[in-house]
């Protein structure tokens, strides 16, 4: 048989023909199976809130102190201590602040709390010095100021407040010393420098006054209080109302407050700029009805306008809000607007004038006010 040497038989492909597909099958059905995660829709789980820390809170202060958001700082400074309730620092900064809006009570609570949380922190007696010379409580604040002084005898705050509470006392030379040596360890300290002026303003050398609360502003030119101290000893001690009347007007440019709006409103009182200052002031009692120096202020200007149907409500709430540091003057200012009411109301004129002659008996407009409802 003849044989062709070049034959090859065809190879039965009907087995295999399908086997590409039947690979994919099987690799689907094993990742089916096994489903890696790169496969898997992953679940989408919210991000916890990472829990804010002490000096967060401290920073954020900082931050609104910055823009003379008071309100705010002390609201972050609260929230520093509730995390860091054994932590001095939130309190003492509390508590100067307080002291800076003129807040006493609130800066004496704050200052307790600083010393109850660290009694043994420096910084936290010293506030409490402070606050405690504000209150007029001498012996207490020099002692406070003294254990400060001893934790941290270079502690330059420490000897700027016994500075000012060796003023407030009348020892000028120990306050000078005082004052003398923070200066030296701290140029630029700011209380120290504040404390400077307040002494020569108690020594009655109002020029050297003003030039110190010139430096102190020069360091702090965002500290409002020293523009209005500043125009005090022009006003009081220098007898230039314009000066003075600059310097309030710089306060309020520095911030707009019941506070500096005050100062600026009876500065303009002062001058005889009467419907300008009933102006400043109304504005003063509308950012802050219970700030008693406005009050009282706008009462003075309104009386002196003679419009006492509204000088007589001003001044009786005012001094309500001010107390015992209600001055006579405002207190036969009010009898004499209840006088020239119309109709006038003697019943509540005499109420205040014979308040008034409780602090001084030969006081002659509350005499004459009396004389008044006798006829």
């Amino acid at each position: 048989m003849y044989l062709d040497r070049d034959y090859r038989p065809r190879r039965r492909r009907g087995r295999w023909r399908f086997w590409p597909l039947i690979l994919l099958a099987v690799i689907a059905i094993i990742l089916y199976e096994q489903r890696p995660s790169w496969l898997v829709q992953p679940t989408i789980e919210p991000t916890p809130i990472p829990t804010r820390s002490g000096a967060s809170y401290q920073a954020e202060a900082a931050a609104k102190l910055a823009e003379h958001d008071y309100d705010g700082a002390l609201a972050s400074y609260r929230q520093m201590s509730r995390l860091e309730p054994n932590n001095p620092a939130s309190y003492v900064a509390m508590a100067h602040l307080y002291l800076f809006l003129q807040q006493v009570p609130e800066a004496y609570e704050a200052a307790q709390q600083a010393v109850d949380a660290d009694p043994n922190s420096a910084d936290a007696l010293t506030i409490l010095a402070r606050v405690e010379d504000w209150r007029s409580d001498y012996e207490a604040a020099l002692n406070h100021a003294l254990d400060a002084l001893e934790i941290d005898p270079e502690n330059a705050d420490a000897l700027a407040v016994l500075g000012e509470i060796y003023t407030d006392v009348g020892n000028w030379d120990v306050a000078q010393d005082y004052i003398d040596q923070a200066l030296t360890l701290e140029p630029r300290n700011v209380m120290a420098l504040r404390n400077q002026a307040y002494l020569y303003e108690r020594q009655g050398e109002y020029k050297e006054a003003v030039a110190a609360y010139d430096k102190a502003i020069e360091v702090a030119p965002d500290r409002y209080d020293l523009y209005i101290e500043r125009g005090r000893q022009y006003r009081i001690g220098l007898l230039d109302y314009d000066k003075a009347n600059e310097s309030y007007r710089q306060a309020v440019d520095v911030y707009e407050s019941a506070i500096t709006l005050d100062a600026l409103g009876f500065g303009l009182y002062n001058v005889g700029d009467h419907l300008q200052a009933i102006r400043v002031l109304r504005q003063a009692v509308e950012d802050d009805p219970n700030y008693g120096p406005a009050q009282v202020h706008l009462g003075m200007a309104l009386y002196a306008r003679r419009n006492y149907e509204d000088a007589a409500p001003a001044l009786e709430k005012g001094i309500a809000l001010l107390g015992d540091k209600a001055r006579i003057e405002h207190l036969y200012t009010l009898g004499l607007a209840y006088i020239y009411k119309d109709p006038p109301e003697c019943d509540k004129a005499e109420i205040w004038l014979r308040k008034a002659l409780e602090i001084d008996p030969e006081s002659g407009p509350a005499l004459e006010g009396l004389a008044l409802c006798d006829q």
